[in-house]
């Protein structure tokens, strides 16, 4: 939903810096530094994160970010506040991206790792277009509705950021089936306790480390 999220607002702030705020698009680019500096800063901070917390928890903590900066896009009138948010909603965003691409390769067989990554940046991308796709739809309805550019815009956003809290809460709650039936480590385990190795028993050669997502693993014949 991240992926989903960024192209939407993107797009959309570009049109409400311009059509809302009336900036040139040269105004309106500068403002959009801050959050592609907070984008790029997202993929080490993801990094550094990753062999401490799950990538379900990161996942639904930069969802519920990035969309109460979106919201918050939405109230605020001063340049001095929007630029910060907008940045912080750069930061949610490209840190959700980056997890949905550590976590692939965690939970298939090394050796399919490139073939499962291209599959799912082929669903992001594919995702990305119908969102942005629907966002367009859903400005175009508005507006021919009686709303005001600025208002179908900011209508948009929120739903978008509604989308992005809801998409956290069914990762975390998906999470939480396997937790209750013992499949996965619960997420106050840190990762690197879930990685053990258990002890070879009457012949076995014992199982692989757990992954990122702290899927149980039994022990190989």
């Amino acid at each position: 939903m991240c992926h989903i999220a960024y192209g939407v607002v993107v797009v959309v702030v570009s049109l409400y810096l311009q059509q809302v705020r009336g900036l040139s698009p040269l105004q309106a680019g500068t403002v959009f530094l801050g959050m592609a500096s907070l984008v790029a800063v997202a993929g080490p901070v993801g990094a550094r994160l990753q062999p401490h917390f799950r990538p379900t928890l990161i996942m639904a903590f930069a969802g519920t970010t990035a969309a109460l900066a979106i919201i918050s896009l939405t109230f605020v009138t001063s340049w001095w506040a929007f630029v910060p948010i907008f940045a912080i909603c750069g930061f949610g965003l490209g840190l959700g991206w980056t997890f949905a691409s550590i976590a692939t390769p965690e939970v298939v067989d090394p050796a399919r790792a490139g073939e499962a990554s291209g599959i799912v940046l082929t669903f992001l991308v594919t995702l990305g277009g119908i969102g942005l796709a629907a966002a367009a739809s859903i400005i175009s309805a508005l507006e021919r509705s009686g709303h005001t550019p600025r208002s179908a815009q900011e209508t948009t956003l929120v739903i978008y950021a509604l989308l992005s809290v809801a998409a956290a809460a069914i990762v975390m709650s998906i999470r939480a089936y396997p937790v209750r039936r013992g499949l996965m480590a619960p997420l106050s385990m840190a990762a690197d306790q879930a990685a053990e190795p258990v002890p070879a028993a009457h012949g076995d050669r014992g199982h692989r480390p757990g992954r990122a997502f702290g899927l149980a693993t039994c022990p190989c014949a």
